[in-house]
């Protein structure tokens, strides 16, 4: 665990540039013999600053198999071990998942969600991007969720993102597109829009912003096994009130339908014998 940023920065070997956007230069490296991804600060205006350094603050202190920790967080740099493989959503790009794959994937990141929202923390940015899976398994213990940006902490003040409507449309909860902060609910609908996409080849609304608007109520048939969609159902709907209420119960409803959906496998195969 990192403690206050520090004022120098450190030097990488073997450095090279993944990217840069947004005033943020993405980059890979040797730290202290360990490969490392490090987030760089190369502009931004003051608030963006803020923003940057939130990240670090909000993730210093998560600490769970399933999360990339932050190593160290100088002036502008935040530095994570490198995950060798890929994220969901470059997976997702050269195939659609099994159900099995998919739902041990999604198991995976409520394992992490279980986590940082006893931390108190809600990410609301989860999303295929935002899924690392080491080695390129599509399996539980292969995910590693990365990217607390826009990540609410009841530890800290929240003052930079208070209202906002940050996060991605088609994974973002309605009441976060409305506003509202720290519900980890929101967390809960994005998971459940994750596992769409991993079942479907996309996510549910093919007009996210016209539905989270009220505009478009158009939604792709359920994917995947009918054992599923009950929870599919029940976790993309608009009312938090609706969906399930904690990761804990969402992983626990998951698993139970998963063996309802490989017990009705099994039926049809002993029925065809």
């Amino acid at each position: 665990m990192t403690r206050s940023p520090i004022t120098r920065p450190i030097t990488l070997s073997n450095c090279a540039l993944l990217s840069a956007h947004g005033g943020v230069r993405l980059e890979r490296g040797c730290w202290r013999g360990q490969d490392v991804f490090v987030k760089a600060l190369v502009g931004g205006d003051a608030e963006f600053r803020l923003r940057f350094h939130h990240e670090g603050r909000v993730v210093r202190r998560l600490s769970h198999p399933a999360l990339v920790p932050l190593l160290t967080h100088t002036q502008d740099q935040l530095v994570f071990p490198f995950v060798q493989g890929c994220s969901l959503r470059e997976l997702l790009d050269t195939r659609r998942l099994s159900a099995a794959e998919a739902v041990s994937v999604t198991l995976g990141v409520l394992s992490a969600a279980c986590a940082f929202h006893r931390q108190g923390v809600t990410h609301h940015d989860l999303k295929p991007e935002n899924v690392m899976l080491l080695g390129g398994r599509a399996c539980a213990e292969s995910v590693r969720v990365t990217d607390f940006g826009m990540a609410c902490d009841r530890t800290l003040p929240d003052g930079l993102h208070a209202g906002t409507r940050m996060g991605t449309p088609q994974f973002m909860a309605p009441e976060q597109f409305n506003g509202v902060r720290g519900d980890t609910r929101s967390d809960l609908y994005a998971v459940a829009g994750l596992l769409f996409d991993c079942l479907a080849g996309e996510p549910p609304h093919p007009d996210a912003l016209g539905w989270l608007v009220g505009l478009s109520s158009e939604c792709l048939p359920l994917p995947g096994p009918a054992a599923l969609h009950p929870l599919l159902e029940s976790a993309l709907q608009r009312d938090p009130d609706k969906r399930p209420q904690s990761a804990e119960q969402m992983a626990k409803q998951l698993r139970e339908a998963w063996q309802h959906a490989l017990m009705g496998e099994r039926s049809v195969r002993n029925t065809q014998a």
